[in-house]
């Protein structure tokens, strides 16, 4: 760590410290009757009303007609969720893996992912900040400081998301400024040298001026270490980190509530993230058998990797030495988000506005083989530009409530992307623009007969894109793809819903719903030759039918709502590492169609006081009905299996308060979590047609984590809380990714696993 990063750390925590001092003696402004959030939040109902605005609206979640996995800001607290990576397994048929830059996941929702990382492909699920789309999977990974809620949208929302939604979106709300004296301050170790520094602070309002500001400050050290090589008479470059998976992390936000009248509302924001990492990046798990690293081949070309294989359930060191041209192993970004969103009722309608504008600056350097030796490395270098601008008008009229927009967005990406593979560099550069249009419309119906229980909905979203890439590449000194090579392309779909709602009662309704995704075409940025680069492809589209039922029972102490689904998928976009005598490409095309169908089941309840328990069941059955891995090849069908798609996932937890008085609540909460095994690759299910890649085949993993909640503990006029947490309490180690290099690089394969044993203690005081 650098001094300048030290410095900064002594003073935030340092700061800190003396905050929780001068506000433990009650100094600074005090609330009237001023009492500690959680005691507030207490005197609510234990399972009230939960708002969500997966329709763009404010609504009752056991209201919408929607598959929805909502996370309140406490539920978000108690468990150190900032981020997505951390959503993994809590809600059904969700699956979140982080790929080597820990900035970058893989999202999975109800069978359909991108999987290919590179930022000029767009991710299957979209993510969204204050109503603002987060364009691209890189960076996504991002944490934010102050979060309200989160919101995990299952099925395609095409019509009021838009881009990008074909298999569902997470939608997260920050806090807003109240104009009232309030924050808090957290800090935290754990093992790992684990450190967190976190402070909101909500000023009183000036006048029709409130402000809140947050800041987060995060640093975990990786779990397996960078190794030097143990043969010392074989040539090789010492280690360039002292380990791998090493996060760092700050974020800050400021926000900003105006309203200059009772009818007219300004909110900006400004987030600011800054990572410094040095990836996770995958061990070497086996080299092929009969291939160029085998030394019992005869194609065997004398290189030792073997030497450097690691066995075992969760290997603790790494051999990997360093990036393209002997560069250090890290990974870099550095993100500005502005938002300002206006809202303007004008008496049974609300105009609103909604702009945004992201900058990112992301890099990262990656020794591929896992070992000293100089063998393969990558690194990327990126500057990303996004700009949306949404004009949305929603109110009722009569038994009419309506939503209806206008949506534009621009995006420039600049990648660079080095490759280097036995002393020979690939040097790749592509530059990708996006300008998107969209019109939508939804609107809920109530006719006048079954004494109004009955709501049809119907929506219909138009967009046009056009999208744009510019391409070099050279492969050893030799050009592959000459400077200026271009194309373009524009891309058009319309995705509508129909949706019809009855309620039998307040507390049981049922729906049906027919929705449409698409995912829009575009350009292999990755391409090695000039006709892979200028060929696009085609959007990718799908149909849903969705039957689901919301219930409360026992007078509101159970929450019972489930989901079945079916979808078809058309023009599917396919991606699979292709290696090649100008490097590892992936190769993009509408090469498969597939029907995916499964179904949901959640559940809260209290039946007794002082005691929550929650639990959730998704089943996905993901087939290909036609899958063609070579273009113009034969037709594999089902004998291919969906990646990052298990067939179960399920969680269950509990909630059980211990001890209650004026001086501490004190509050046992678990959790489980558990996935079946999946595909890490697009590859034969036949483990007989390549055993090698079949290798990367993810197993069943189940993790329990815990906390123990000391909270209202009266310090002046604010409230202290302890936590003790502890995550994957049993230590279970499976793998979570792994990639075979293909048999032009010897069938070399890594592996990528889930973090060990964790622990930490929090204290939080609340004013």
């Amino acid at each position: 760590m650098s001094a300048v990063n030290r410095t900064a750390r002594d003073v935030m925590f340092g700061g800190a410290a003396t905050a929780i001092i001068a506000l433990a003696s009650g100094s600074g402004p005090a609330r009237a009757q001023d009492a500690p959030h959680s005691q507030q939040a207490q005197a609510s109902p234990v399972l009230g009303d939960i708002v969500v605005t997966a329709r763009r609206r404010s609504e009752n979640l056991q209201d919408v007609p929607v598959a929805i996995t909502a996370l309140t800001g406490a539920s978000l607290e108690e468990r150190n969720i900032s981020d997505v990576l951390a959503l993994d397994g809590i809600a059904p048929n969700v699956k979140v893996v982080a790929s080597a830059s820990n900035t970058t996941s893989y999202i999975q929702i109800r069978g359909s992912v991108t999987l290919n990382p590179n930022p000029g492909y767009e991710p299957a699920a979209a993510m969204y900040v204050d109503g603002i789309y987060i364009g691209k999977s890189v960076g996504s990974t991002m944490e934010i400081a102050d979060i309200e809620h989160i919101e995990v949208l299952r099925g395609p929302q095409g019509t009021l998301f838009g881009r990008n939604t074909l298999a569902g979106a997470i939608n997260i709300v920050t806090r807003k400024p109240s104009g009232e004296w309030g924050g808090s301050v957290k800090l935290g170790v754990g093992n790992y040298d684990r450190r967190l520094g976190q402070a909101t602070l909500d000023l009183p309002s000036f006048g029709n001026l409130a402000i809140k500001l947050s800041g987060l400050w995060s640093e975990r050290e990786g779990y397996i270490k960078a190794r030097a090589n143990p043969y010392s008479q074989i040539p090789s470059s010492p280690p360039t980190v002292k380990r791998i998976g090493d996060e760092e992390s700050q974020a800050l936000r400021g926000a900003v509530r105006f309203t200059p009248t009772d009818d007219l509302t300004f909110d900006y924001t400004i987030d600011y993230n800054r990572v410094r990492n040095t990836p996770l990046a995958g061990v070497l798990q086996s080299v092929g058998e009969n291939g160029i690293f085998d030394p019992a081949s005869p194609s065997y070309i004398g290189v030792p990797l073997y030497l450097y294989v690691q066995t075992g359930s969760r290997p603790r060191d790494y051999y990997g030495t360093a990036g393209p041209d002997g560069q250090k192993l890290f990974e870099t970004m550095d993100s500005t988000m502005h938002t300002l969103t206006a809202a303007w009722d004008v008496g049974g309608a609300t105009i609103k506005s909604i702009t945004g504008y992201r900058d990112m600056d992301w890099g990262q350097s990656l020794d591929l083989d896992a070992s000293p030796l100089p063998l393969a490395a990558a690194g990327s270098d990126l500057d990303y530009r996004q700009f949306s601008e949404e004009v949305q008008v929603s109110g009722t009229a009569g038994r009419l409530t309506y939503t209806a927009g206008l949506y534009y967005f621009n995006d420039k990406g600049d990648l660079l992307n080095p490759q280097q593979f036995f002393g020979a560099t690939m040097d790749s550069w592509a530059l990708f623009k996006t300008d998107a249009y969209a019109l939508y419309g939804q609107v809920d119906y109530t006719p006048p007969i079954l004494n109004d229980n009955l709501i049809l909905t119907a929506g219909f979203r138009y967009s046009h894109e056009k999208k744009s890439v510019e391409r070099s590449a050279s492969s050893a000194g030799f050009i592959t793809i000459p400077d200026g090579t271009r194309a373009e392309e524009t891309f058009k779909g319309s995705t509508p819903t129909f949706i019809a709602k009855y309620a039998f009662s307040p507390d049981f309704n049922i729906y049906a719903k027919y929705a449409e995704g698409f995912k829009s075409g575009g350009f292999s940025t990755d391409a090695a030759t000039v006709e892979a680069a200028v060929t696009p492809y085609d959007p990718e589209t799908v149909k849903s039918w969705e039957f689901g039922a919301k219930t409360r029972l026992l007078d509101g102490q159970i929450l019972l709502n489930v989901a079945a689904y079916f979808d078809k998928h058309h023009d599917q976009q396919i991606s699979v590492f292709s290696p090649s005598a100008e490097g590892f490409i992936t190769r993009t095309a509408n090469g498969a169609r597939s029907k995916i169908q499964g179904f949901e089941v959640e559940l809260q309840a209290q039946l007794v006081d002082g005691v929550r328990i929650n639990g959730n069941v998704g089943y996905t059955d993901a087939k290909f009905l036609d899958y063609f891995p070579v273009v113009g090849g034969p037709d594999a069908g089902n004998s291919y299996a969906f990646a990052f798609v298990p067939k179960w996932t399920a969680s269950a937890g509990f909630e059980a308060q211990l001890h209650e008085s004026d001086n501490a609540v004190v509050t046992l909460a678990a959790d489980l979590s558990h996935s079946s095994g999946y595909s890490s690759l697009p590859y034969s299910k036949d483990p007989a047609v390549d055993p090698n890649i079949y290798s990367t085949q993810v197993g069943a993993l189940t993790t329990v984590d815990a906390r123990l909640i000391i909270s209202d503990i009266p310090v002046g006029n604010s409230a202290l809380q302890a936590t003790l947490f502890g995550k994957n309490l049993f230590n279970a180690a499976e793998r979570t990714a792994g990639i075979d290099f293909g048999a032009a690089f010897g069938n070399i394969v890594t592996r990528n696993y889930n973090w060990p044993r964790t622990w930490g203690l929090d204290l939080t005081l609340k004013f």
